[in-house]
């Protein structure tokens, strides 16, 4: 049997990130050849808008249809135009991992013709689900809730012994697009008390939604100055609140012990601060699930602080802690997922703001006995139904696809092919 899996990949690498190369792994040990086809090699803009001209779009479709795929899982929407779902003959799912400006959107002019298609939408976070049927409501029988998955349960996290106080996985949003984005803010003095307002409003609630409300023209027409759209605008925004509130948590833990694993734009901050300096750890980044799981099996905390956009989202990185020998902390949200799929009763602390962060942190690294014991309860809760071969299944179910999943001796893993768009030229 054949699955198509319609991802994207950033760098001159060239290779899908550690969470999307765990559901292809998963899919080649269920016993299916797995044909890869990354979705920024077919858009306009080498990112997530319009479609390349000079690519053949019906001998694309036609080549998924002769290969007789049992399903697609898609990412974030990638690939999905109205003749590969006619194609596939409806048996796709995708999974929302990401906010709506992130998203792939082929029609340049629609941000939601994707979703108006014959597909399944599983949503990691009730943030994206919420969105979702808030814009697109007619679809509310075609999108689900579905929890991120780990194979953290099955690493040998016992033999490991803890290497740091506290680690922390994290990006720095700061590259030369965000840059060139405040360089040019710089012309225009008129624009800082409208930034500033901006940056309060991100702050406050992630978007600039109840900000528009009254103050829609002048937002948008300095947007238009930059020159940007609003969505982009908004973004940029969302980036820089990130970057500051990254930095402050560094500054905070990196007297504890912080141990942080992160790209390269962390060196943008490593010139004017000593503690990012003194807690990045140098060499290859953590690029596998494999990677990951080290870390946190090596730790004795390991904290999470999501995005400025993420209101509500279950991210796969909650998991895979929770499996661990770290102990989770993460910041609160209005209606925890954490709750929502584990109960109220959910032992992992969080936090409203970085100095609570930071006492909880000093509180657990001066309590061993009480931070092993809530180790213990959420590890608990991390059961195989959570792993990626589990969620893998869920996929082909909201998809459609009729599978038996093999039984008795483990299947043979299966190749998989990466395809590009110069194949459909």
């Amino acid at each position: 049997m054949k699955i198509a899996f319609f991802g994207y990949a950033w760098g001159s690498a060239r290779k899908i990130d550690a969470y999307m190369r765990e559901v292809v792994e998963a899919y080649g040990q269920l016993g299916f050849e797995v044909d890869v086809f990354l979705g920024n090699d077919f858009s306009a803009d080498g990112i997530v808008t319009g479609f390349k001209a000079d690519t053949d779009v019906t001998r694309l479709a036609a080549y998924l249809r002769e290969q007789g795929y049992a399903a697609a899982v898609s990412f974030n929407n990638s690939l999905l135009l109205p003749q590969i779902v006619e194609a596939l003959e409806g048996r796709v799912v995708s999974v929302i991992v990401d906010g709506f400006n992130h998203l792939f959107r082929y029609d340049a002019q629609d941000r939601y013709a994707a979703f108006r298609l014959d597909v399944r939408f599983a949503c990691i976070g009730s943030q994206f689900e919420r969105e979702l049927l808030a814009e697109v409501p007619e679809i509310a029988g075609r999108v689900s809730l579905l929890s991120p998955a780990t194979n953290g349960m099955l690493f040998p996290r016992q033999t490991i012994a803890p290497a740091y106080p506290i680690s922390w996985v994290a990006s720095l949003p700061t590259d030369n697009t965000t840059a060139g984005f405040i360089s040019r803010l710089l012309d225009n003095p008129s624009a800082y008390g409208i930034v500033d307002a901006c940056l309060r409003a991100i702050e406050a609630t992630g978007d600039l939604k109840a900000l528009m409300a009254d103050h829609a023209a002048v937002i948008e027409g300095l947007a238009a100055q930059v020159p940007m759209t609003f969505r982009t605008f908004e973004t940029m925004l969302q980036n820089v609140v990130t970057a500051r509130q990254r930095v402050e948590l560094v500054s905070r833990l990196s007297p504890h012990g912080l141990a942080l694993f992160g790209n390269r734009e962390w060196a943008r901050a490593m010139v004017l601060n000593q503690d990012v300096f003194a807690a990045f750890r140098p060499g290859p980044g953590a690029s596998s699930h494999e990677d990951l799981l080290q870390i946190y099996n090596a730790s004795l905390i390991s904290v999470n602080l999501p995005q400025s956009l993420i209101s509500e989202s279950f991210q796969y990185r909650l998991l895979d802690v929770m499996s661990s020998n770290a102990l989770l902390v993460t910041k609160r949200t209005p209606e925890p997922d954490l709750y929502r799929v584990f109960g109220a009763d959910c032992p992992v602390p969080m936090y409203d703001s970085l100095a609570e962060l930071e006492a909880i942190c000093a509180h657990y690294l001066a309590h061993e006995d009480e931070r092993r014991a809530v180790v213990a309860a959420c590890n608990a809760l991390v059961t195989p139904d959570f792993s990626f071969r589990s969620r893998c299944l869920d996929y082909l179910r909201l998809a459609g696809a009729a599978y038996q999943p093999p039984s008795g001796a483990p299947v043979a893993r299966k190749d998989v092919r990466v395809l590009t768009d110069r194949e459909f030229a």
